[in-house]
């Protein structure tokens, strides 16, 4: 599959009219895409850090599927007409994907978390492998992570050159805060990449974590397991 995703900030001081406005626009201009079998447009939750108002997702089933669409008139229009007046959006960090690794099962409703990352301190091949494989091995020990899945961005545009997107679904959303902030795996093994007093460290300080509520599947099943993914 080719994935696409936007964490979308509105600018300040837009009233709740305006930005129910635009995200009734943008679900018009998603619904309206071809060849693009699932969706998802939601508010982001309490809590998030670096994720602005609104995650927006959409999957395609290959990348020729996916540019072709992106890359067609509508979109391209409503894409201008949306996010280019900064009156109304003041942020967007976008990423783009095809191979990921992942697997478990969705909750179907639940949460969905998404983290952007870019991995800019010393990234030798051997040190990308290793954080991928600690990162990807995160739902063995975690079991409140429900449907999981790592991918290297293809594009990326923003804040930062993001490098990977690491996705998650759960039950609820003690699921995220509880049980995958505070597993010992993630702060005993995970957390050194991201720290600048490690000698591991590997991911800049600046991230994105974003999470919403959802009312269906999100991460896709036709996953890639066999090519791990580097940067």
């Amino acid at each position: 599959m080719f994935e696409a995703l936007k964490l979308i900030t509105l600018a300040p001081q837009l009233g709740p009219a305006e930005r129910e406005q635009f995200r009734l626009a943008l679900q018009a201009a998603t619904a309206a895409l071809p060849s693009a079998p699932r969706a998802l447009l939601e508010p982001v939750l309490p809590g998030s850090y670096n994720a602005g108002d609104f995650i927006w997702r959409v999957s395609f089933v290959d990348e020729r599927a996916g540019r072709r669409a992106l890359a067609g008139g509508s979109w391209r229009d409503a894409e201008a007409q949306l996010f280019a007046d900064r009156s109304r959006v003041a942020q967007v960090e976008h990423v783009a994907w095809e191979r990921a690794v992942g697997g478990g099962r969705s909750p179907g409703r639940g949460i969905h978390r998404v983290a952007l990352f870019c991995a800019n301190q010393s990234p030798s091949a051997e040190r990308l492998a290793k954080f991928a494989a600690e990162t990807v091995a995160m739902p063995q020990h975690i079991r409140s992570i429900r449907s999981w899945q790592l991918a290297t961005t293809s594009d990326a545009d923003g804040s930062r050159p993001w490098t990977h997107v690491w996705e998650q679904e759960y039950t609820d959303l003690e699921g995220l805060t509880g049980a995958y902030m505070m597993h010992p795996y993630h702060w005993a093994h995970v957390d050194r990449w991201f720290d600048p007093e490690w000698p591991e460290w590997l991911v800049d300080c600046m991230l994105c974590h974003a999470f919403c509520a959802t009312s269906a599947p999100v991460i896709g099943s036709a996953l890639s397991q066999a090519c791990p993914p580097t940067a």
